[in-house]
């Protein structure tokens, strides 16, 4: 492996593990430690989200005009001081509401411009010996991302499953602890020479024109399309229906658990797949077939499946959102121009995230009304007739994948 890609998976790792740890920790620092009823707990979940989807196209124009590298290790260290700022006010037992809304907050416009500077260091990871380098070798460093974000998750949240044992401040060290590492290994990608930076003034009509690259490009249109709609269909049940299927289940939160990780699981068995066999010549296909996969496994849950077999359905799902997920990443990463790369991944996950958000209160008023079972059938019906519009499309059908360099 490439001393480059060896030092942008670490990097990536760490940043995941902190991740992974970030989303236990939070909900149980306000439930355990400040005592948060559920409304107030669902306003810091809240404050984390928001900021991120505010910021997240600016955060991608920043690094077009700026050296990625640098701004995800600057993005690295604005965790640190977060996690830091908390662990002295937690020291001098001052936790409350507007403290931890606060924390959520800087969380997440760190956050924001952590994840396009930091995406957008794929392809000089990829080269060898800092020349050209195939759209293969792409497809493979986007691969080993994906396993270094699901792993280091995995990691992170197993180390928070141990929060009753080694206490907030230890977890919160080692928070700190990875993220210095990670923004010494992504530091250390810096371009050789920054002539290719410009000091243009970062500006609204830069995210415009991102936003124009990304809707003249058919199959980019296209692709930020259905990652619009599997955030809203996909990721909104999944976010509010899992665990509204647990407690009917009459399971309670260690079920919960093992649905979650048994989706975690998932993942990991597709990325190391595609590692081995690689992401194919034809991945928009792949997206199409793992579209209609979900709207199979969906229409499955929705029958009532038992407790194991919903455990297996859960394992294959998150096969099946792993798989389209680094389908879809390899394909912006190759199709984005290198002067809008930056921003056309913040369009992407501005599609996939904001769209996750308004497809969770969707689900949790159909939810409300109806029961969970038949949302997950509605939301299979809905893959499927996704599945046939994006079919008939044809402009991500046809994409190909070559060997040629980039």
């Amino acid at each position: 492996m490439p001393h480059r890609l060896q030092k942008f998976l670490l990097g990536y790792s760490g940043t995941s593990l902190a991740t992974g740890l970030q989303v236990i920790l939070l909900p149980w620092i306000a439930l355990t430690v400040v005592d948060l009823p559920a409304l107030q707990l669902g306003w810091v979940q809240a404050s984390v989200l928001l900021p991120n989807l505010v910021f997240l196209l600016f955060g991608g124009a920043l690094a077009d005009r700026r050296d990625p590298a640098t701004v995800s290790a600057l993005a690295c260290i604005g965790l640190v001081l977060c996690h830091t700022t908390l662990l002295l006010v937690y020291l001098l037992s001052m936790i409350s509401l507007p403290i931890l809304m606060l924390y959520g907050i800087c969380l997440g416009i760190c956050s924001a411009f952590l994840q396009p500077a930091r995406d957008n260091l794929v392809q000089r990871s990829a080269r060898q010996g800092g020349g050209q380098t195939s759209e293969r070798r792409v497809q493979k460093t986007v691969t080993w991302m994906m396993l270094a974000q699901y792993g280091g998750q995995a990691v992170g949240m197993l180390l928070a499953s141990r929060f009753e044992h080694w206490g907030l401040q230890a977890l919160l060290l080692v928070q700190i602890g990875v993220l210095l590492l990670a923004a010494t290994a992504l530091i250390s990608l810096r371009a050789n020479g920054a002539s290719r930076m410009t000091k243009e003034k970062i500006t609204h009509s830069l995210i415009l024109d991102g936003l124009s690259q990304a809707w003249r490009h058919p199959v980019l249109r296209e692709l930020t399309a259905l990652m619009a709609f599997n955030g809203f269909v996909h990721i909104g049940v999944f976010l509010v229906v899992l665990p509204l299927l647990a407690e009917d289940y009459g399971r309670g939160a260690g079920y919960y658990a093992t649905l979650q990780l048994a989706f975690v699981a998932g993942t990991v068995i597709a990325t190391v797949t595609m590692l081995r066999r690689g992401q194919g010549a034809e991945p928009g296909r792949g997206i199409l077939m793992c579209l209609l996969y979900s709207a199979a496994l969906l229409i499955a849950i929705s029958l009532g499946p038992t407790k194991f077999g919903l455990i297996l359905l859960c394992l294959c799902w998150g096969a099946v959102a792993a798989a389209s997920a680094g389908l879809g990443r390899g394909i912006v990463q190759l199709l984005a121009p290198a002067e809008y790369r930056s921003r056309i991944i913040s369009i992407y996950q501005f599609a996939l995230f904001g769209s996750a958000a308004l497809g969770a209160l969707a689900a949790g008023v159909l939810s409300e009304y109806a029961a969970p079972l038949t949302t997950l059938l509605w939301a299979g019906i809905l893959s499927l007739l996704a599945f046939a519009l994006v079919a008939l499309s044809g402009a991500l059908r046809r994409v190909k994948i070559t060997d040629s360099e980039v």
